[in-house]
């Protein structure tokens, strides 16, 4: 469609909006545009990082220290290695950056700047500002971000958000809320929440709120949204058009040993069932490599997503990031192995695990992959989703004539101008489906974007799966049973 990314990162636009009137702001996002450090010469520069781009973040940070510039870095990565960062950075932001950024300007300022700057409290969060897009290319985007609430109450060990926001879910003002997404340059809007419905009257209420706006969104859920059926038909006439659900593993004993005790693995199949049939999109989230896994749990993932239809698949690898409880218990171990940051991204496996090698689990990923996205396999999955007749809801919100073109010209050239008969099939079949009024047009292009967009993505990994391959056996000590 003429993007360059399918959301940009919601951290820098917020920090924008809580700095002072009197500084004039610039935001660079090198996913959509090109920094040239040479071209400027701030007085202060702000750069956000997670552990996959750290490392070109700490080199921007020594190229405008280098020049004289203060470097304040904050997110994640940072929050979790001050140590490390401050090799990099003048100063720190951790955590939160509300209060936290306003004491660091000041004190810039005041010629009087700290080297670590963090909140005593948890802020409250029941009101932000409206994040600063006028400074952003949100012509190069597809979604916005929005944030409702913050903090985690459950103890999934692999993840940071608790030991992050908290354990305590804060959520905003509705009207403070409406407010922003009535604001936002842009109708296609991505919930940033961890679990937008955990308080189910709050998420009544925002559906009722975000019903007569006409936006098009996304959100992350727990699985107990499948409980509330009339909630879900109330999110999809509010505009949501997916979910995406930490389903993890179909092995008990894995959702056992990483403490997500609140997925129950009898509930999975209604759950998507109910989903659909309210005619939004499962995204459903796995990880494989916990300590009862073997690469057989790939086989386990790829049937349980295809005996339910499931074709928005996001497949992990365990990781262990900086901030999480597993990352504590592999370091304390000696499992984490000494990898480039920018394999750190959850699909590269990049520490030891007790039942697979790495290099059997870096096979088994690529080919699941391969597999879970052929032509054939998707096309039998959306024909049964689509044919039931729930998806025929589409809010165009504001896509132009321009990324309509955009679309329809990328999708002929590789779904009917192509040499793959597998491809064109996948187009006859969905427009097929669209003939007979059991959904709409934009259903079916948003499908075919998505899976020859996974289809790229596969074709350019390939292209240096075999140098990161070379690296991992470098570093590969078999699986932990065999030592």
């Amino acid at each position: 469609m003429g993007k360059r990314n399918a959301v940009s990162p919601l951290a820098l636009p917020t920090v924008a909006a809580l700095t002072p009137d009197h500084y004039q702001i610039s935001i660079i996002d090198e996913e959509i545009e090109d920094l040239s450090i040479g071209d400027h010469d701030p007085d202060i520069v702000g750069i956000t990082a997670v552990i996959p781009n750290v490392k070109r973040a700490y080199e921007i940070a020594d190229a405008f220290r280098k020049k004289g510039t203060t470097v304040v870095m904050g997110g994640a990565q940072v929050t979790f290695n001050i140590d490390e960062s401050l090799r990099h950075a003048d100063t720190v932001v951790a955590g939160e950056a509300e209060g936290a950024w306003q004491r660091c300007l000041a004190d810039f300022e005041a010629g009087n700047l700290g080297q670590v700057y963090k909140n005593d409290e948890i802020t409250a969060f029941t009101t932000s500002p409206v994040p600063r897009w006028d400074l952003v290319k949100t012509e190069k985007i597809m979604a916005l971000g929005v944030q409702v609430s913050r903090g985690c109450p459950y103890q999934c060990d692999f993840c940071l958000v608790r030991n992050l926001f908290g354990k305590r879910q804060r959520y905003r003002d509705i009207d403070n809320v409406i407010a922003e997404v009535r604001g936002l340059p842009k109708r296609q809007i991505t919930f940033v929440d961890d679990n937008l419905t955990a308080q189910k009257p709050y998420a009544r209420e925002l559906m009722k709120r975000l019903a007569p706006l006409k936006v098009s969104w996304m959100c992350q859920a727990s699985l107990d949204v499948a409980d509330d059926e009339s909630l879900l038909r109330d999110m999809a006439l509010a505009g949501c058009t997916s979910i995406l659900i930490g389903f993890e593993s179909v092995n008990p004993d894995s959702l056992q040993e990483t403490h997500k005790f609140h997925n129950r693995i009898g509930k999975y199949e209604e759950a998507v069932r109910r989903i659909h049939a309210a005619g939004i999109h499962v995204v459903g989230s796995f990880i494989v490599g916990f300590e009862a896994d073997k690469l057989d749990a790939f086989d386990r993932v790829y049937e349980f997503t295809t005996r339910n239809n499931i074709s928005f698949i996001m497949l992990n690898v365990l990781t262990a990031y900086p901030g999480t409880d597993l990352y504590a218990r592999m370091k304390q171990e000696g499992r984490m192995a000494d990898f480039d940051p920018d394999l750190l991204n959850g699909i590269y496996p990049t520490m030891q695990y007790r039942n697979m090698s790495q290099t059997g689990l870096f096979h088994k990923y690529f080919e699941t992959l391969e597999k879970m996205f052929d032509f054939d396999e998707v096309r039998e999955k959306i024909t049964s989703v689509l044919n039931t007749g729930a998806f025929t809801r589409f809010n165009e919100g504001e896509i132009g004539p321009k990324e309509k073109f955009l679309s329809v010209l990328h999708l002929f050239r590789k779904c009917v101008f192509t040499q793959d008969a597998r491809a064109r099939k996948l187009f006859r079949r969905l427009f097929s489906i669209v003939l007979s009024g059991r959904t709409k047009p934009g259903v079916a292009v948003e499908f075919l974007l998505f899976v020859v967009s996974f289809h790229g993505y596969l074709e350019y990994t390939r292209k240096y799966r075999d140098e990161i391959l070379e690296k991992i056996r470098k570093s590969d000590k078999g699986p932990l049973v065999s030592q």
